[in-house]
């Protein structure tokens, strides 16, 4: 019997493998261990793989089928699509040398997440289109959200500072005029013995005086708010708080048939300063009240609601004369502004107002319509 055979030397074959299967395993350790998903786009069979990275960001399983790339941009923001659009169609026209973006991405759970994404084309045809990009997925939502947050701050405190200034000014002119007034009707009565003239310039002094007096408090007022570090804050039942405002100002203006709606759930808490919130409640109610429109009693509703990003938020409308927020926009929270012709206008309620929202590290919106009302949201610093 006779047997053939053929003897091969696989030694560099076998090399060849190993080091392809630790190149593998490097690869597969270096996606597990990375915080940024992998995507890879053919787009001639316009079909996408996401790692598993990427799908764990969308809160979806491995196996769940995912690749195709219209079924991203429907999970884009759609306040993000124009700048994610515009950004990876300047890197294909090859204005750019890679694509990156920040935008916001829905997931399973239906809560939107911030990814920063790159890609790069590794493949054009002959005419320089793209047929195939790869890129990344990384999730930057905890950095995104101190990022938003470090700007609400700087803008508090920009906001602040700006007020400030406006209230040194404020200070000084309301101050240095009715010191000024003092001075002139003394100089008078000084010049001229005439007991007429006497009483007649004390009743003006009076004036000034009283003036000054409710100046000296209000400005006061402010600076307690402004300066007041520790402010006490405990849950509060809004709902309650609301109520109590209601009885308050009954007899407020009994000249008026006044309805309030509150909307606003019993069981509902808010972490406030209370004396605060009954500031607050009481100034924008009156307020809706003094403004109230000629030709219909005043309706004042107080609505409550989550925002998008999940604070509490307090919604008081009412169906009074309205603001015209183009003329006025800037100035309305400003200290000494009216924007109506009424005896009682001091300019000061929604100044300390605001003061005292933000105290609390909340903020406030309004919008306006001539002859319509007006609808204040106060939004709490709180979830």
């Amino acid at each position: 019997m006779i047997f053939y055979g053929h003897v091969s030397d696989i030694t560099e074959l076998k090399d060849k493998e190993e080091k392809l299967r630790i190149s593998e395993e490097r690869f597969q350790f270096a996606l597990d261990a990375s915080t940024a998903g992998i995507w890879d786009w053919d787009m001639v069979t316009n079909s996408v793989f996401y790692s598993s990275l990427s799908l764990k960001i969308l809160e979806l399983e491995s196996t769940d089928i995912f690749d195709d790339p219209e079924r991203w941009d429907k999970i884009v923001h759609p306040d993000d699509l124009p700048k994610y659009y515009s950004d990876i169609h300047e890197h294909f026209d090859n204005k750019i040398p890679y694509y990156e973006n920040y935008h916001r991405v829905m997931t399973s759970s239906g809560n939107y997440k911030w990814i920063l994404d790159r890609g790069k084309v590794i493949k054009r045809d002959e005419n320089g289109k793209p047929l195939r990009v790869i890129g990344t997925h990384t999730d930057v939502s905890a950095q995104k959200e101190k990022e938003l947050e470090l700007m609400k701050t700087m803008k508090l405190y920009s906001d602040q500072n700006s007020r400030l200034l406006n209230f040194s000014h404020i200070v000084s002119h309301n101050l240095n005029t009715q010191a000024g007034n003092i001075k002139s009707i003394l100089d008078l009565i000084d010049a001229d013995v005439s007991k007429q003239t006497v009483s007649e310039m004390l009743e003006y002094l009076r004036a000034v005086s009283n003036d000054l007096n409710d100046t000296i408090s209000n400005l006061t007022q402010i600076v307690k708010t402004q300066s007041n570090i520790n402010i006490a804050v405990v849950p509060l039942k809004l709902c309650e708080y609301i109520e109590k405002t209601i009885s308050t100002i009954k007899g407020y203006d009994k000249q008026r048939n006044v309805t309030i709606v509150n909307n606003v759930p019993k069981y509902l808490t808010i972490n406030f300063n209370p004396a605060y919130m009954e500031s607050v409640l009481l100034n924008f109610t009156t307020n809706a009240i003094k403004y109230a429109h000629p030709d219909r009693d005043p309706i004042i509703t107080f609505d409550f609601a989550i925002e998008p990003e999940g604070f509490k938020s307090l919604k008081i409308t009412d169906n009074g004369l309205g603001i015209d927020l183009k003329v006025y926009g800037d100035l309305l929270f400003g200290m000494y502004k009216t924007f109506h012709k009424h005896e009682e206008a001091r300019g000061i309620g929604l100044y300390i107002t605001r003061n005292q929202i933000e105290a609390m590290k909340g903020t406030v919106e309004v919008e306006s319509e001539v002859g319509v009302g007006t609808s204040f949201k106060i939004i709490f610093n709180d979830m």
